[in-house]
Formats: C-alpha cells, structure tokens, sequence
C-alpha cells in the first residue's frame, strides 16, 4: 500500500509517499476519499449522498480498497468504483447487490423459462468475473440465448449493468 519514500531532485529533503492510498467507498458505491491514508480527515462513517455506511477495505478478505496512486506520474483518479477486490476477486457490496438484483430479475422474469434464466445467469456471472473477455461478443450471445423475450426491465437492467461494467474496464 502507501509508503514514504525519500524524496529526489529538488525534494530531496522531503519524504514523497508511493504506491496505493486507500479508498473509502459507501455500500451503495459512492466514492467518498482516494486518499484515506494520506488524508484521513476525509474519512466519513456515512455517506452524504445515500446515508450508506462506508467500508475501507474487502469484506472478504480484508484487503485495504485501493485508491489514488501515489508516484506514478499520472492522474489516477477513479470516477467508478472497482467492481471486484483486487486480492480476492470477490465483489464488493456494491457490485454484490448489483448481481444479486440481476439474478432476482432473471429468476421472476416469467417470459424466461428456467433454462433460458440459467444459461442468462451463468454468462452474466462469466462475463462480470472475467474483465479481460471481450463484451462485445458476451452481450451477442445473450441476445441469442434469450434476452430479447425477457421482461423490458429485466433487459434494461443487465444491458445496463453489463454497460457500465464495461465502461469500468476501459478505464482501467
């Protein structure tokens, strides 16, 4: 994570701070701080926006949720939250309630039959677990395994939330 390192050139006498801040993200995923670490008054327990508590870290593992990169020569701000702990794997909360939304829908969507929701839900999940693949494809197939007879909101809510996953992974 964060650490401060002695400084070079003209900071030669200061210390520079490298590598991950941590991040403070609202369960409903609202960013709140970047800079945890090197900023700690921002830390808030509950959102403004949502009224939401706020988490630091993985609720999995515990491994700190990463923020602005310190040293890196670049702007690395984040406007989307990370979907997935960078450690585990596993979804945040925010992400975690967006999948558990989906299956809902997909599971009381009676225009699908069952086969058609298992086969929705499993590319849903192979799709948002692999964020290297490419989407393109991924929302062709579920066009073609049914999403088209799904209810309208079922079909906006995946296509969205498929969407702004991809969005996320472009940026990152």
């Amino acid at each position: 994570m964060l650490r401060r390192v002695p400084g070079t050139g003209r900071l030669r006498r200061h210390f520079v701070l490298r590598g991950y801040d941590a991040a403070q993200i609202c369960l409903s995923g609202h960013i709140i701080s970047m800079y945890l670490e090197s900023k700690p008054e921002k830390k808030q327990d509950h959102c403004t926006r949502c009224g939401s508590a706020t988490v630091t870290a993985c609720t999995h593992c515990e491994e700190p949720i990463r923020g602005y990169l310190h040293g890196s020569g670049e702007h690395s701000l984040m406007d989307v939250p990370p979907s997935f702990c960078h450690k585990c794997g596993k979804p945040y909360p925010w992400m975690e309630d967006r999948l558990q939304t989906a299956r809902e829908l997909l599971y009381h969507d009676d225009k699908l039959s069952f086969e058609e929701r298992e086969k929705l839900w499993g590319l849903l999940q192979y799709v948002m677990s692999d964020p290297k693949s490419d989407l393109a494809p991924a929302k062709k197939k579920l066009f073609e395994i049914g999403i088209v007879k799904a209810l309208p909101a079922t079909r906006e809510f995946l296509l969205d939330l498929m969407a702004k996953f991809g969005a996320e992974m472009l940026k990152s």
